[in-house]
């Protein structure tokens, strides 16, 4: 039995890992060996059917030494096993080692199914068919409990057999309790570890000795960057170039895998890239553990973990861009940087915030104390309760502008800027700034206020004596209140001191800078510099040569520099000079000449204004003597012209009317002795002297329109025309009228009258002759301009000559073919002219005319308020069109 045994048993010592199945079918082998060895003594010959009862008693005695041959063989094996009836399953012969297994003793094991110790309903069936069938069966596992109530993992086998002379089943069982524990712990190990790695984000790949795949996590299927990570690997895609953390190019035998392999240690945070075909940059980090048989040198597989690094990396870099771009921003703006961890005493100031403060470049701290002690003690407590309250959490952010001493012991704008960093409870850690120096920018502000100052003065017509004074202190101001400003107006030709005006100005040197004559010694060079439009510039009086003569009385007043600039017009005239005198030796830089430039440039805009208004008072004085001189002349021209008219009326009317006279008595008296050539002269006579006589008047009106006073009224003008239609109507009871709606003017209603009268009578007169004389009064717009016009269907004339018409004297047609003397086209301009309108005419040889005319003051008529369509002005009052 042991030489079956043996080898079993060595196998399974010496090779713990051999499977079971090795083990169950070396079991199965012996059984079904010692099966046969119990069976086989030779067979028993057949029986006739007839054969008497004991030679069946016989052959029974047979079988049941064969059966304890097998039960005394069954109680050798040292594995579990027994005998079972079919198809019951109930067990016949057992052996200690099944009694032991099932921890029971061996009797009471006897006839009890093997189907009792069955765990589940389903290992039940399975046995229970096995015994129904009756076969042989291997490698049957199935969980058996205990009496104690445990379970023990068995795997049986099984072969048909005869005892005492019933069927029967022999089964071998072999406890594999441990195996199963040990294959349910490696499971749950092994479900662990898929669990743990199916939870790791990064991704796990297991590559064999080749660099090949093997198997990966679901991190590593699931990503799609995993062909970026296999750039220089076999396999791996040609579409990605392998470089490192700099962005250097690697060889394929760099990667961190092969690497892994070739020198069997493992990488740690390794930092690769990978570049595709179209630019794009994958960044991966890189951990690898190669894994070796037991006593080999060589690694037989190596498991790497990859992380995307990407989004990290870029994010690190756009941080490092973005605070390049930070500080090159500050830089730009001329802004430095402040740090105070609060609570502390101390603060960081960055390099640049301390050259913005005058300081050395390097960055340094400082205290709290000397921080807040160098701002203006006029900020100061503002300063305080602004930081404070934002500690408090009050505010987002503080911002303010204040003064602050710089390294030179000046005050300087500075502006400045911060927030606040906190924890989750809202306490504030630090306190991070920035500072900016905004001295010129408050300067201009400043210049820009005074500019706009010094403007209003002037526009506001202040006297200079003020412009200048306010321009002085303003100056002085911006440059340092420290400084003395005096600003000098000149006589332009010689140049002589006229007014003295400054902010803070001693009165010995308001007198010194009275009484300097140009050109007389040191005295005189401030003055001669000036005229000639030449800035002078001292640093220091008392060290240098020029103005020595100035020395003592400079050094009483406290005067070590001086800087005078002309003020000139643009035509070059020196209107006068600034002067600025400083207690310090003083050069001044070019901020402040911006500043001066600008003032400069209003203060010389106010003298040459000044100027302008002196000359314009000037001129005023002289013109209001001028026209007083010709106010007197033109009043005697009147004066004269109307002795003229007078004399006109009364020394040519009476010789007119002497001829008239004795014209009219001669043809009464000697009418009868003179022939027909006698009678036609005196008649002439007589015309002419009447048309003399219409001449003289006609002149003295024309002359009287210009120089009356007109008296203003509102004028009807439809009544006007209506009233002189009806007058001129009875000279011409043929012509036809028609006078539309005209609407109201304001001006003289005589002369107006005249206008109508002139116009509508001239009408009549050149339109007499046609067959059907008709006038029209119609008002029509032009540009949006309203006019009167008087319309004719009579003879006309030419256009060329219609500029002529309006001249005294001048006619289109001659005295014998239609009467008149030429002057009352003359007359209607000028009233027309005084009326603030113009007169035009447009005509054509036998089409008529029609003149037309403005008044500033005409109103149209209201279309609202016409008469009916039709209606017209008969003869003698308005009516339906008539004759």
């Amino acid at each position: 039995m042991a030489a079956l045994w043996a080898p079993g048993a060595f196998v399974l010592v010496d090779y713990p890992w051999v499977a079971q199945a090795g083990w169950l079918v070396w079991c199965v082998a012996c059984g079904v060996w010692l099966v046969r060895a119990a069976s086989a003594s030779p067979p028993a010959e057949p029986l006739p059917v007839q054969a008497d009862h004991k030679a069946d008693r016989k052959a029974d005695h047979k079988a049941d030494d064969t059966a304890d041959d097998t039960a005394e063989l069954l109680h050798e094996l040292p594995m579990p096993a027994c005998i079972c009836s079919l198809p019951d399953g109930g067990m016949r012969v057992l052996n200690a080692a099944l009694a032991t297994m099932a921890n029971e003793a061996a009797d009471a094991l006897l006839g009890r199914s093997i189907v009792e110790f069955c765990q589940s309903a389903e290992d039940r069936s399975r046995v229970v068919e096995v015994l129904a069938q009756g076969r042989g069966t291997d490698d049957v596992e199935l969980p058996l409990r205990r009496h104690d109530g445990s379970v023990r993992w068995v795997s049986a086998a099984t072969r048909p057999v005869s005892h005492q002379g019933q069927p029967a089943l022999l089964v071998i069982c072999h406890d594999i309790t441990g195996h199963k524990q040990a294959e349910r712990s490696l499971a749950a190990s092994e479900e662990r570890f898929r669990v743990l790695l199916g939870a790791l984000s990064e991704a796990v790949v297991l590559y064999d000795a080749q660099a090949r795949v093997l198997t990966s996590n679901r991190s590593a299927e699931s990503c799609a960057w995993l062909d970026a990570a296999h750039a220089g690997l076999p396999g791996g895609g040609d579409e990605f170039t392998l470089c490192d953390e700099q962005g250097r190019s690697l060889a394929r035998d760099m990667h961190p895998v092969i690497r892994s392999l070739a020198d069997g240690l493992p990488a740690r945070d390794v930092v690769i890239g990978a570049e595709s075909a179209s630019g794009q940059m994958r960044w991966l980090t890189v951990n690898t553990q190669p894994l070796f048989h037991a006593g080999s040198k060589r690694p037989y597989a190596v498991v790497a973990s990859y992380s995307d690094l990407t989004a990290r990396i870029r994010a690190e870099r756009a941080l490092r861009a973005s605070e390049q771009r930070y500080a090159l921003a500050l830089r730009g703006m001329n802004e430095g940087l402040a740090e105070w961890i609060t609570g502390s005493d101390r603060m960081y100031v960055s390099p640049r915030l301390s050259q913005i403060m005058g300081y050395d470049a390097g960055g340094r701290r400082m205290r709290v104390r000397e921080f807040v002690a160098g701002i203006h003690p006029h900020d100061r407590k503002a300063w305080s309760a602004m930081v404070a309250s934002h500690l408090k959490g009050r505010s987002d952010h503080f911002q303010q502008e204040l003064r602050m001493r710089h390294a030179d012991g000046s005050y300087r704008w500075f502006l400045l800027r911060g927030v606040a960093q906190r924890d989750a409870s809202g306490r504030s850690s630090r306190v991070v700034g920035t500072v900016a120096d905004i001295t010129l920018r408050k300067r201009l502000e400043e210049v820009d206020v005074a500019e706009r100052e010094l403007l209003s003065l002037i526009a506001a017509a202040m006297p200079l004596t003020e412009v200048m004074s306010r321009f002085a202190r303003l100056v002085s101001g911006l440059l340092n209140e420290d400084s003395i400003c005096a600003v000098l107006t000149l006589t332009p030709d010689t140049a002589a001191v006229v007014d003295v005006v400054g902010a803070n100005l001693p009165p010995a040197l308001a007198d010194w800078l009275r009484r300097s004559p140009a050109g007389a010694g040191d005295d005189g060079r401030l003055l001669a510099s000036l005229g000639n439009r030449r800035p002078l510039l001292c640093e220091d009086v008392q060290a240098s040569s020029e103005l020595a003569g100035c020395r003592a009385l400079f050094a009483a007043e406290g005067v070590r520099a001086l800087w005078a600039l002309p003020l000139a017009a643009q035509d070059g005239a020196v209107l006068g000079g600034l002067t600025i005198l400083h207690p310090q030796a003083w050069r001044p830089g070019r901020a402040d000449e911006n500043v001066i430039e600008r003032l400069v440039d209003i203060a010389q805009l106010a003298l040459e204004r000044a100027r302008a208004e002196r000359q314009v008072r000037e001129l005023n004085e002289s013109l209001e003597r001028r026209v007083a001189e010709r106010t007197t002349l033109l009043e005697q021209a009147n004066s004269e012209l109307e002795a003229f008219s007078y004399s006109v009326s009364h020394d040519l009317r009476s010789p007119l009317r002497a001829i008239n006279g004795f014209a009219h008595l001669l043809a009464e008296h000697a009418g009868a002795v003179l022939d027909d050539e006698g009678r036609d002269m005196l008649a002439r006579i007589q015309r002419g002297a009447s048309r003399m006589g219409l001449l003289i008047d006609d002149i003295l009106h024309f002359s009287r329109v210009s120089r009356i006073d007109m008296a203003h009224s509102e004028i009807d003008l439809d009544a006007l025309a209506a009233n002189v239609v009806a007058d001129l109507a009875e000279q011409y009871p043929a012509a036809g009228f028609e006078l539309s709606p005209l609407g109201h003017a304001s001006g003289d209603q005589s002369m107006l009258r005249q206008v109508f009268v002139n116009l509508i009578g001239n009408a009549l007169k050149f339109s007499s002759r046609s067959p059907q004389p008709r006038v029209e009064v119609f008002v029509e717009s032009r540009r949006g301009i309203a006019a009167i016009c008087v319309r004719d269907n009579g003879v006309g004339f030419d256009p060329a000559y219609a500029d002529r018409l309006f001249g005294v004297f001048q006619r289109m047609h001659g005295a014998e073919e239609f009467p008149g003397t030429g002057v009352g086209l003359a007359i209607v301009k000028r009233i027309v002219e005084r009326h603030g309108g113009v007169i035009g005419v447009e005509a054509a040889p036998g089409r008529g005319a029609t003149f037309r005319f403005t008044l500033a003051g005409f109103r149209p008529f209201d279309q609202a308020d016409a008469v009916p369509a039709g209606e017209t002005v008969g003869a003698g009052a308005v009516s339906r069109t008539g004759t």
